[in-house]
């Protein structure tokens, strides 16, 4: 989705909450073959990881370790020596043992006492097989990307495996005596699709599914590591790229967004979710999402919609929305003798495109833009293209590299000009599709947003 894809808008957000505070737990580790390094338990915290305690082992390669009862319950890593380390759960347990060898700490992994971590350790095993298995499929498609009866068989086993892993580890998830471990379980897992159907529907379907299992009520879920991620992975499944509007997107986005703030949810959970949303849409041109997060955002918990800057744009861009009228402007297109008058354009559908030379997303995505123009240009539909840049030779040079034939103007930025303040232009690419009375019908953000449009639309 170049400048708007989901996964730059993603950022991990820890609130302050109220810890759910355990009795002190115990690990011990019994390392076969020991050297003797010190040893560190760290809990995560998001994507961060807090160092806890350490220690050195005992002569038989036993560690001792102490997890205080004012640490968070969740998941927890051990590092012994250079990159060899594995991942535990604290819930419930006061005593945590294990066993492993030095030379293969995770894949020798034994648990000794700890009926969650038995869950746990042996989801985590399941989901590493699974893992290197559809690995080594995606190596051998790599070398078979034509379509035939062996890249057809590949493909079935990746999903295969892929289903296996899900419903294996909903399994394995159904068997913790705690919501904690079960919910670290599922957060880990992708849903998989029960039905066959278009891509769309098929996205939905797993949205829908999306949360089951994962225990929202649950305070102790606010520092698991994937939680967050999965947040994130939620929305961006729902984009169906190449298949919505840019508009439909948005509409999709508020929906599902509404809906998950309709679960069952602790108020802690929502104040984290709902932080990391605000400051993920907040500079984006989502603007009905945003919509939708202001009117969840009841308790003042995102104080980034109180930044004047951002409060001044959104008065102007809802001046700007589909519904609204464009402004008019008159223009010379380079290489034409004669002025042109907006609203005098003959074409059913009219894209505005404010762009830069000296724009990254601007370079890879004008000459996108400019294919879907050659395939639709008969059949009403037009472009002018603003380049905003105040050097005319790059200007020139780029349009004559890419050879775009199209209409083509320059209007250095300058914030008292009437075209760029109409247009609220604080970014590029800005896109507007207009129809011949002027009506914004739909905001792009990218070349795949004017394609689709033009697919439903011509």
């Amino acid at each position: 989705m170049g400048k708007n894809h989901l996964s730059v808008l993603a950022s991990t957000v820890i609130a302050a909450i109220s810890i759910t505070c355990h009795a002190q737990v115990r690990v011990e580790l019994k390392v076969h073959q020991s050297i003797g390094s010190t040893a560190i338990v760290s809990r995560y915290e998001g994507k961060n990881q807090i160092e806890v305690d350490s220690c050195k082992p005992t002569p038989d390669g036993v560690y001792t370790f102490s997890v205080p009862a004012d640490t968070p319950k969740g998941i927890y890593k051990v590092s012994v020596g250079k990159g060899a380390s594995f991942d535990f759960i604290v819930s419930t347990d006061t005593i945590v043992r294990f066993e492993t060898y030095s030379f293969a700490v995770e894949d020798s992994l034994k648990v000794k006492q700890s009926a969650e971590n038995e869950v746990f350790i042996n989801f985590r095993k399941l989901r590493q097989k699974a893992e290197q298995k559809m690995w080594l499929i995606e190596s051998l498609r790599k070398y078979y990307t034509e379509p035939t009866m062996f890249s057809q068989m590949l493909e079935n086993e990746h999903q295969r495996t892929a289903f296996d892993l899900y419903m294996q580890g909903n399994a394995l998830a159904s068997k913790a005596n705690s919501s904690l471990v079960s919910s670290a379980i599922r957060l880990e897992l992708t849903p998989q699709p029960i039905t066959q159907g278009d891509e769309c529907s098929v996205k939905k379907e797993l949205s829908e599914i999306w949360w089951q299992g994962i225990d929202l009520t649950n305070p102790d879920i606010h520092f698991l590591p994937r939680l967050i991620p999965r947040l994130w992975d939620y929305l961006e499944n729902l984009l169906c790229e190449g298949n919505y509007t840019k508009e439909e997107q948005d509409s999709v986005l508020s929906e599902y967004i509404q809906k998950l703030f309709n679960l069952p949810m602790h108020s802690e959970i929502k104040s984290l979710l709902l932080s990391s949303l605000c400051n993920g849409f907040a500079e984006s041109d989502y603007y009905g999402v945003i919509s939708t997060l202001q009117q969840l955002n009841e308790n003042k918990i995102c104080p980034i919609f109180n930044d004047p800057e951002l409060k001044a744009k959104l008065v102007l861009e809802a001046g700007l929305m589909p519904g609204k009228k464009a402004f008019d402007f008159t223009f010379k297109p380079v290489g034409q003798k004669k002025s042109i008058k907006l609203s005098n354009s003959t074409s059913k559908y009219t894209l505005v495109l404010f762009w830069s030379v000296w724009c990254p997303h601007c370079i890879e995505s004008v000459p996108q833009i400019y294919k879907t123009y050659k395939q639709y240009q008969g059949k009403g539909f037009d472009v002018i293209a603003i380049c905003i840049d105040d050097e005319d030779d790059a200007f020139q040079n780029f349009i004559k590299q890419n050879e775009l034939h199209w209409k083509n103007i320059r209007i250095p930025y300058d914030s008292n000009s009437k075209v760029i303040l109409k247009y609220n232009v604080d970014e590029t690419p800005k896109m507007f599709i207009v129809d011949k009375k002027l009506n914004i019908l739909s905001r792009p953000s990218t070349p795949e947003h004017v394609k689709v449009f033009l697919e439903k639309n011509l």
